[in-house]
């Protein structure tokens, strides 16, 4: 399976939205959507919440093979967050959320790799 790196999103801008494309495989480039590897403009929220990049990454472990890294930051006030759903071809679905108001990496392991789609809610909650 080839892996490509392009997703389209109606939502960019939005608070609550998602992106479908891929399959995007680990070691591929940067997720890009409507044709942007730069995020902040796409997947933000309330608070101040964005995401800057996305990746998928190999992960060497028992169970997990592959880890999405989320570069991004959560909204201000305290015990707000920014949820995303990433689901895979296989189906599964993993989640991942961010309350850190710095602008960081953020991880979560998946079994399978595949990424066709980035879900996300940026409203404060």
């Amino acid at each position: 399976m080839a892996s490509i790196n392009t997703f389209t999103s109606t939502n960019c801008g939005a608070s609550i939205g998602t992106a479908t494309g891929g399959p995007m495989l680990p070691g591929s480039a940067l997720v890009s959507i409507n044709g942007s590897t730069d995020l902040s403009q796409c997947i933000k929220g309330d608070g101040g919440s964005y995401v800057q990049k996305i990746s998928i990454e190999s992960y060497e472990g028992d169970v997990y093979t592959a880890k999405i890294v989320v570069t991004g930051c959560g909204p201000s006030g305290m015990g707000h967050r920014s949820d995303f759903t990433f689901t895979m071809s296989s189906g599964e679905a993993v989640t991942l959320s961010i309350a850190s108001t710095s602008l960081e990496d953020h991880t979560v392991k998946c079994r399978t790799t595949g990424l066709v789609q980035i879900g996300w809610n940026l409203k404060d909650q």
